[in-house]
């Protein structure tokens, strides 16, 4: 990823994403998420979302699984989110990845 521009992109929807996660999305399922990395494509037509779960009780498998559930519910809500942010012609498609 040596354009700039694309890291920028990349930079943008991490803080983004974040946000979203803190602020917006209300969902149980969801534990204490970090977003780690953003990686772009070139095109910037997709993004790859690097995440890690806190998980408090201990059950990390069943927290990670439900964390992935969630996000993938919200993903819509998210990459409209991310759409309006970026202020771009097209919005990239968003795929969460556990890290």
């Amino acid at each position: 990823m040596a354009n700039p521009r694309v890291r920028k992109i990349a930079d943008r929807i991490k803080v983004v994403v974040a946000e979203m996660l803190e602020r917006r999305i209300k969902d149980p399922r969801l534990g204490f998420v970090t977003v780690t990395d953003v990686r772009v494509t070139g095109d910037s037509q997709q993004a790859t979302i690097f995440y890690t779960v806190l998980d408090a009780t201990g059950d990390d498998e069943a927290a990670l699984a439900a964390t992935a559930a969630a996000l993938e519910s919200a993903k819509g809500l998210i990459r409209s989110e991310v759409a309006k942010q970026l202020g771009t012609r097209t919005a990239p498609t968003l795929t969460f990845v556990a890290d």
